[in-house]
């Protein structure tokens, strides 16, 4: 017997991405409303002048100085305003200040007590200043730990590292949307400050997320030790598992978790823009190729990422050694993505006789791959039709039925409204969908369409 491996689900672009592939700002992501970054300042507190600009990055950005003229009382605010994010807007310079102020009580300091901020400077013609507030809130806590243990705030040995942080941060952020920095203490330590600028939702909850969607990843994703460390211990063990195949309830039973822990999990990552989501590979599905397939032939990073993606992973077989599989040829993935294709003799009035019938506008996966044997080519059905959906090369065909009577108060005529799938019902009642199709048909109370 010969298992198939799973590998994890990584791509450079996808239905949430957008531009390129290849890097642009923010990673692969490009976010239009994200406000321009006019500058950094740090002040604190001198017990003999008050309010000062202890670093500033641009240099020699008048802005940033006169918004510290405009701000210093609300910067250096009093101690009951310490510890709490608030933003304020100066209109006649054309900017927000983002700030996050915080004093630190200790005998070593002078009068007890070491009071700073390091406020960012975003242009006011975006409403999404927002997005930079828990980058604000992240750096004053990292700062405080590093005050805490290392003195690096008011020690004098290190006033350059500050401001190259701070001038990196800047850089990073205004170009990249996210930074990594290295900060090297006493004795040769290396400390590492990670800051990302993720979009803005306004308010918006996350999508509620269904147990039998796949989950992909959007961006490259390299499981390091540091980066698992950082993780909370139930993404630890959900995001290995994240592999392009496995539905929600799939990795929950794979886990031995409940599966709204999953999917509380992969809501946020989807929120975030980290994974796609694609519905679950059956093969009584039916799949149509997309305009975009077209887009598909020219970019060589895509046609590069599907070959490694499709091809039927390196199997083992029961002797344990692995059988290596060759990389599929691009002329024959390309050929089956355009083989899946509407037939001709779809109804007219696209009310089906039977639920395999209702596919025919279409074939369904199962009887694609029995004309096509794509395995005789060295390509995993199940990985290429993953591929093309999460690209959008490819979707999915489903049967819509709609109640024609009066629902009442049964809920499943009330979910019969043309927007909920015969798939979806079909998993909701744990039904077979060809057995689900029957039930309702025989009931003379549906009308069906497939879109």
């Amino acid at each position: 017997m010969v298992q198939r491996q799973r590998t994890l689900a990584t791509f450079g672009a996808g239905p949430f991405a957008t531009g390129d592939s290849i890097g642009g700002r923010f990673g692969h992501y490009t976010f239009d409303d994200a406000p321009k970054l006019l500058g950094i300042l740090l002040a604190e507190f001198d017990n003999r002048e008050g309010p000062i600009i202890r670093h500033s990055v641009p240099k020699g950005n008048d802005k940033v100085e006169a918004t510290f003229a405009f701000t210093k009382s609300l910067i250096i605010p009093k101690p009951s305003m310490f510890r709490h994010s608030f933003s304020l807007t100066v209109n006649s310079l054309g900017c927000k200040v983002l700030m996050f102020p915080v004093g630190i009580d200790h005998k070593s300091y002078e009068r007890g007590r070491f009071t700073f901020d390091m406020s960012f400077i975003v242009d006011m013609t975006s409403s999404a200043e927002t997005m930079y507030e828990p980058i604000v809130q992240k750096c004053a806590e990292y700062l405080i730990e590093l005050e805490m243990e290392y003195n690096f705030l008011t020690n004098p040995k290190y006033k350059t590292h500050v401001l190259e942080v701070m001038e990196k941060m800047f850089v990073d952020l205004s170009t990249r949307g996210e930074s990594v920095i290295e900060v090297t203490l006493e004795d040769d330590k290396i400390v590492s400050l990670y800051f990302k600028l993720c979009p803005l939702y306004r308010g918006c909850e996350p999508p509620e997320i269904d147990y039998h969607m796949v989950p992909m990843f959007i961006r490259e994703v390299e499981l390091t030790d540091r980066l698992v460390e950082k993780m909370d211990v139930l993404s630890q063990k959900i995001i290995p598992q994240i592999d392009g195949i496995n539905t929600v309830r799939e990795i929950a039973i794979n886990l031995e978790l409940d599966p709204s822990l999953v999917a509380r999990c992969v809501r946020n990552l989807h929120f975030y823009e980290c994974v796609s989501l694609v519905p679950m590979f059956l093969y009584y599905n039916t799949y149509v190729a997309t305009e975009r397939v077209h887009d598909f032939y020219k970019n060589r990073n895509e046609i590069n990422e599907c070959l490694e993606f499709v091809k039927i992973q390196n199997a083992i077989a029961e002797d344990g050694s692995e059988i290596p599989m060759p990389t599929p040829e691009f002329s024959d993935v390309f050929r089956l993505y355009l083989s899946m294709k509407v037939a001709q003799n779809e109804t007219a009035d696209g009310v089906p006789e039977d639920y395999l019938s209702s596919i025919q506008c279409g074939k369904n996966i199962g009887d694609w791959t029995e004309e096509e044997n794509p395995r005789a080519k060295g390509i995993d059905e199940h990985r290429l039709v993953q591929f093309g959906m999460h690209h959008q090369f490819l979707r999915k065909l489903s049967v819509y039925p709609i109640c024609t009577v009066n629902p009442g108060n049964n809920s499943l005529l009330k979910a019969c409204n043309g927007k909920t799938s015969l798939d979806e019902l079909s998993l909701q009642h744990n039904v077979d969908p060809r057995k689900m199709y029957s039930i309702l048909y025989d009931a003379q109370k549906f009308e069906f369409v497939m879109k």
